[in-house]
C-alpha cells in the first residue's frame, strides 16, 4: 500500500477517538505508559543519540516495543506526547500498511502528522476540551497535564481556540 499523497486528518482524528473511547478512560490526564502496559506493548527507555522516540515492530510475533530517549532535561510533557505520538503510528497501522523502510522523507511527513494527530486526540479528547471551553488555556493545559503551546496548537487545530479564553484577564473582563 503507497502512503498518501497529504495526511488523512479526519482519518486519523476517528482512529484517536475511537481508540480512546475503547479504553474506557474517564479520568484526566491520560497517562499514554498505561495505554502501552494495557496493550500489552513493550517500553523502554534508551539512549537514542537525539532521536526523541521511535516504535520497533516484530512482524513474526505483531509486538511492539515503544523506545523513548533518556535524555535529561526533556520535560515530561515532552515524553507523553512523543509516547503519544508512537501510539498513533500503532494504531493507524502505519507500521503494518507500509514497508517503513523504503519510505521517503516526505511519506515520514505525512505519516507523523497523522501520528501527532492521534496523539493530540489521546492526550487532550475533543469531547473534554468541548466541555471545558469555559476555562483558559493555562486551565486545559493543567488539567490534561500537557504545555501551553500544546494545548494552543490543539485548541487551533479543532477550530475551538476562538471559543477558549487566552488567559485570566479574558475572563475577569467578560
Amino acid at each position: 500500500m503507497n502512503v498518501p499523497k497529504k495526511p488523512r486528518y479526519e482519518y486519523a482524528k476517528q482512529v484517536g477517538r475511537t481508540f480512546l473511547k475503547s479504553l474506557n478512560i474517564k479520568s484526566y490526564p491520560i497517562d499514554p505508559i498505561k495505554i502501552v502496559y494495557l496493550m500489552k506493548w513493550k517500553f523502554e527507555i534508551d539512549d537514542l543519540c537525539g532521536e526523541e522516540g521511535y516504535t520497533l515492530y516484530n512482524p513474526k510475533t505483531k509486538n511492539y516495543c515503544i523506545i523513548i530517549d533518556n535524555a535529561q532535561g526533556i520535560k515530561k510533557q515532552r515524553c507523553k506526547f512523543t509516547i503519544a505520538h508512537e501510539i498513533g503510528h500503532i494504531i493507524m497501522n502505519h507500521y503494518t500498511s507500509f514497508d517503513i523502510s523504503s519510505l521517503t522523507d516526505d511519506d515520514f511527513r505525512i505519516l507523523d502528522l497523522e501520528a501527532d494527530i492521534v496523539a493530540g486526540e489521546i492526550l487532550m479528547p475533543y469531547i473534554s476540551i468541548r466541555k471545558n471551553l469555559n476555562r483558559n488555556i493555562l486551565y486545559l493545559a493543567n488539567k490534561f497535564d500537557v504545555s501551553y503551546s500544546a494545548m494552543e496548537t490543539r485548541l487551533k487545530f479543532l477550530d475551538l481556540y476562538n471559543l477558549c479564553y487566552k488567559n485570566n484577564s479574558d475572563i475577569m473582563s467578560k
